[in-house]
């Protein structure tokens, strides 16, 4: 057993020795009386004496107890919570308050039971000890730059902890913190990680490899009761094309997975899913089969002006609910951005006529790629110089459409095999030119037309192309949507190639009049328009990382950034911070739905999603060198060990003191009977 004291008064004991100075200093003297006899008076003097003398000691300890009690209560004396050495002990709690600790594997959510260990611990801590508290959710939060005796500080910090949905950026980094800050203690100081975390298999297994740790410096807590909990989320959403034009329609693609640990399930798992749009509700139902994917399709039609769109999908809530909903701000555009790339117009023709007058376009020609953005990238005789960046677009979501250079194409083979190669080209020596043949009749791309009425287009004399050893370099997931009629259709007219987050379209066709009729065809605008609006692949739009990244928007030309203001779905303002030319949140953001305004004025909105690899709710026993408890061995082990403050004792001892010393000297019975005859 060890009493410790937080409040140094020890001078404040020296109150324990009045009441026997008072005894000693301030004793009764009778006063002198003179009498014929005293015999009888002195006898009764003996004998009250007698009576007296053992309550007058009686009192005398009860009032050294009381001052004493209230002096020592005042120097805050703590029982237990025994320091780890001669120099103490210094204890960093590394305390998981991701996602997946917000799940409920038993009668208790996992955080209320990491909250109460942690708590067990502090209060477990000697008056002298050192401790920190580092948080995961997110960036690791340091409450201290290392351990401080600050015991009162730490357990109201660990009051406000919450479970955030939210993964953690950089476990690693915490660790070897924590693990920095062992090593620079006092050598007299013994000091411990407490790691307290579900174990998340996804999130934790690999990192624990990573960091090493000596002996008995590190301490894992488990809190997760379940080590296979079941769970469904919704992982994705995506809408093709990703960007749509006002009232064009769209599919919407919703994956569904279900992670079930180790939990054997045979049967497929039932579930519906719901879609909001504006005001509009959608429902279909679909099974999940045992630890795997589904999808779910919806057709939709985007709205008739353009802004920003919000898709919302949802499914039954289940034990762990945070993950059963997911939000897509789709932005709808008035006009698509078409970069058309050539040395001159010249060179691009009759085709470069046919952007200029597609209305969801607006085409900007350069004789360079600029490195702005744009939706479609029209890219005429393009070289192998010119390969990378045809990728980067294609990475980004574009959709290019590559015109080759009919001379000899050496940007294709490297684009498609990553390999070097040059694919010649061909001149019809026929007055009559080749023709083109319809190969995908059942493609969306041509939905427009009636095949007969193609003929008017595919019948147009063509006579430069490259040859047959296009097809040769395909890829499998290329579609051959046209092909030329002669030798047995072995030379591809117009493929398209789904690449990265893009499409890629290579126009085996010339387009100048001087190697082509097909400009003068009144269906040539309309199939190149389709074939531009259809090649625009499904795409996954990115967005901000939960408890990670920041919200930032740039200062529209006109309006001042004290007018721009940033609310979450329900209206609650979120605070922001004003860099040179943009603002943004002053802290990264939680799931949900925010919006910026100027005013009145809806200027964006952006949807921040539950982060996925937070919906693996499967644990794991670490296998390190270190102690490996469960929750309630830990909480019992705090328990021997917690500190008791002991002055509400000393303050009930003293008015038990007190009570005796008012019950002793009340007069007895008899003495009032005898003063009153």
């Amino acid at each position: 057993m060890n009493i410790s004291f937080d409040n140094p008064l020890w001078w404040l004991m020296t109150a324990a020795l009045v009441p026997l100075l008072v005894h000693l200093v301030a004793r009764t003297r009778p006063r002198e009386r003179f009498f014929s006899s005293v015999v009888l008076l002195r006898e009764l003097v003996r004998l009250q004496q007698r009576r007296t003398r053992p309550r007058d000691w009686l009192l005398l300890l009860l009032r050294t107890l009381l001052c004493a009690s209230l002096a020592l209560a005042f120097t805050l004396p703590i029982l237990g919570g025994g320091s780890g050495g001669e120099g103490g002990r210094a204890l960093l709690i590394v305390l998981d308050n991701t996602a997946s600790m917000g799940a409920s594997d038993g009668q208790q959510v996992r955080m209320n039971t990491a909250l109460e260990v942690a708590g067990k611990a502090v209060q477990g801590l000697a008056p002298g000890d050192r401790a920190n508290l580092i948080t995961l959710a997110g960036y690791p939060d340091f409450l201290f730059d290392k351990p401080e005796s600050a015991r009162p500080l730490l357990l109201r910090e660990l009051g406000k902890v919450r479970t955030e949905d939210a993964t953690s950026a950089d476990v690693i980094a915490a660790l070897k913190s924590s693990r920095s800050q062992l090593r620079e203690l006092p050598e007299h100081v013994r000091g411990q990680v407490l790691l307290i975390s579900d174990f998340q298999t996804s999130a934790m297994q690999q990192v624990l490899n990573e960091v090493q740790f000596g002996a008995d410096e590190l301490c894992c807590v488990t809190v997760a009761q379940s080590h296979a909990i079941e769970n469904t989320s919704i992982a994705s959403l995506a809408l093709s094309p990703s960007k749509p034009l006002p009232g064009q329609k769209i599919t919407l693609t919703v994956t569904l997975q279900h992670r079930n640990g180790t939990i054997a399930r045979e049967s497929p798992l039932p579930l519906t899913v719901t879609i909001f749009a504006d005001n509009l509700r959608h429902s279909q139902p679909c099974e999940i089969p045992p630890g795997g994917t589904c999808s779910v399709q919806f057709e939709l039609t985007a709205p008739s002006s353009g802004g920003d769109w919000l898709l919302t999908a949802t499914t039954e809530e289940d034990r762990f609910p945070a993950d059963n909903i997911r939000h897509l701000v789709v932005p709808v555009a008035e006009r698509l951005d078409c970069l058309a790339i050539s040395p001159d117009r010249v060179q691009l023709g009759f085709m470069i006529r046919a952007l200029e007058n597609i209305p969801a376009l607006r085409v900007l020609h350069l004789p360079s790629l600029p490195e702005t953005s744009a939706d479609y990238v029209v890219w005429s005789a393009p070289t192998v110089a010119d390969v990378e960046n045809i990728r980067e677009r294609l990475a980004g979501g574009a959709t290019v459409l590559v015109v080759p250079d009919f001379a000899g194409d050496t940007a294709l083979t490297p684009l498609l095999n990553e390999q070097e190669g040059k694919i010649a080209g061909e001149i019809c020596d026929d007055d009559e030119g080749w023709k083109t043949k319809l190969i995908a009749t059942d493609d969306n791309s041509f939905s427009l037309f009636e095949p007969q009425s193609l003929s008017e287009w595919t019948q147009q004399e063509v006579y430069c192309r490259l040859d047959a050893n296009l097809r040769g370099i395909l890829p499998a997931s290329a579609d051959i949507l046209v092909s030329y009629a002669d030798e047995q259709e072995k030379v591809p007219a117009l493929v398209r190639v789904p690449m990265g987050r893009g499409c890629l379209l290579i126009w085996n066709m010339p387009v100048t009049t001087h190697y082509s009729r097909q400009g003068y065809s009144p269906l040539y605008l309309p199939v190149l328009a389709e074939q531009l609006l259809h090649a625009r692949g499904t795409s996954e739009h990115p967005e901000p990382v939960a408890g990670q990244d920041y919200l930032q928007l740039t200062i529209p030309t006109g309006m001042s950034a004290e007018d721009i203001c940033l609310r979450r779905g329900d209206g609650q303002p979120v605070p922001v911070e004003v860099t040179p030319h943009s603002i943004r949140s002053e802290a990264p953001v939680l799931p949900g739905v925010y919006r910026w305004f100027c005013g009145d004025e809806l200027l964006h909105i952006e949807a921040v999603n539950f982060p996925a690899e937070e919906s693996e709710l499967s644990s794991f026993q670490p296998e390190i060198e270190g102690v490996l408890m469960s929750a309630d061995e830990a909480v019992e082990g705090a328990e021997l060990s917690v500190s008791q403050p002991l002055w509400p004792w000393l303050l009930a001892a003293a008015f038990i003191f007190f009570m005796l010393e008012l019950i002793l000297c009340r007069p007895s019975k008899k003495a009032q009977q005898t003063s009153e005859s």
